[in-house]
């Protein structure tokens, strides 16, 4: 059975500002696409109906781990590669970190 979302528009901005424009102007009807794990599985189902979809993951400068009050601070696009490699997430949370010669479980 192929499953296919409803009609969309499809916004890629370039930057935080341009995102939040977007959102700001579609603010009913719009929906962040960063990974896509969720919302992408919900509208082929037909479960989640957004009329307009901003993907904010070509913006790099959300893209970040850095130390914020006593902890760290993630991007909205930081991916768990990241995380697992970052020097910083080491030295202050190595919990954070996972041995990658363990299998993967998925689902």
């Amino acid at each position: 059975m192929l499953m296919k979302p409803p009609r969309f528009r499809y916004f890629a901005p370039q930057g935080v500002k341009e995102a939040l424009a977007l959102l700001a102007e579609h603010a009913d009807e719009g929906r962040v696409l960063a990974g896509g794990q969720s919302l992408v599985p919900l509208m082929n189902m037909r479960l989640a109906h957004p009329g307009v979809l901003v993907d904010i993951n070509g913006i790099s400068e959300l893209a970040y781990v850095r130390p914020w009050d006593g902890g760290l601070a993630f991007g909205a696009i930081t991916r768990d590669a990241s995380v697992a490699s970052d020097p910083t997430v080491a030295a202050q949370f190595p919990l954070l970190r996972w041995d990658r010669s363990l299998p993967t479980r998925r689902g």
